[in-house]
């Protein structure tokens, strides 16, 4: 199989996270000119005046990542945010963590096709993000096993907050996967590296939404809980400001990766 390149792109915050990749995707397409492109979106609406239960992504705002570029939208504990993440998640290459039980909407895998490679897509999550979540490993082990001589190279967005077990994850299905990424704390880590077998692994990608902010929120009303020690008074916001790109390219041959890069583009003041 020839030489082909994966596009990652982190969480999603807000509107303005999307329409900076809607100005940006195409660009950094043209300029790496991945095989597949996979972005994050589970952050990149927000359905409710709460953290922890408000944000999501709707079926526009996927439409919109797709038309920017996306071949795939992975998802993690936001996926089911929302009144219309149902919908969302009924969309085709709309992923959600895949080890959530079997009751929840959505699926965690797909297969794709892009530039004569079959790639198995795979979103997973740890329990510190989701405590009710099944085992990651077996999971894997399931899906990847199922799918068989039916996909070229396995791509698993790992979302979680435990550098640790990311790391174990990693290292656990080393020359397996041509990739484990990070998701979910939104901070980008400076470990992007090869694992032995040829997989690419970052702790986490981090966030594509504003810089100057609590993990993409406005921090003025969790600060305010902070010092108090009460639940938020206020509902909390995604902040306003210039938008930081969380990204990594994965070069790779074949089943295996030679190469992962962090991206970056020069932050710029946020238009809605």
């Amino acid at each position: 199989m020839h030489e082909h390149r994966i596009l990652f792109v982190g969480d999603v915050v807000g509107d303005l996270g999307v329409a900076y990749l809607e100005r940006h995707l195409p660009v950094l397409i043209a300029e790496h000119r991945p095989t597949l492109v996979v972005v994050n979106g589970e952050n990149a609406d927000v359905t409710g005046p709460r953290p922890a239960t408000g944000l999501g992504m709707t079926p526009r705002s996927a439409e919109r990542l797709f038309e920017a570029g996306a071949d795939v939208l992975t998802g993690g504990n936001h996926s089911w945010d929302g009144p219309e993440a149902a919908a969302t998640l009924a969309l085709p290459r709309v992923l959600r963590p895949h080890n959530y039980g079997v009751r929840a909407p959505g699926t965690g895998a797909c297969v794709v096709e892009r530039g004569g490679v079959r790639y198995g897509v795979l979103d997973l999550t740890s329990r510190s993000a989701l405590p009710a979540a099944d085992h990651p490993y077996d999971a894997f082990e399931a899906v990847v096993q199922g799918w068989g001589d039916a996909v070229d190279a396995v791509v698993v967005d790992f979302h979680g907050d435990g550098a640790t077990e990311k790391a174990i994850f990693g290292y656990a299905v080393a020359g397996r996967a041509v990739a484990v990424l990070g998701t979910h704390t939104h901070v980008p880590t400076a470990d992007a590296r090869l694992l032995p077998g040829g997989t690419a692994f970052v702790t986490d990608v981090g966030m594509t939404g504003p810089a100057n902010s609590m993990q993409g929120y406005d921090p003025d009303v969790f600060v305010a809980a902070y010092r108090d020690r009460l639940p938020l008074a206020a509902p909390s916001r995604v902040a306003d400001g210039p938008i930081a790109l969380g990204a990594v390219l994965v070069h790779a041959h074949g089943p295996r990766a030679v190469a992962i890069e962090r991206l970056a583009t020069p932050t710029e003041e946020a238009h809605a």
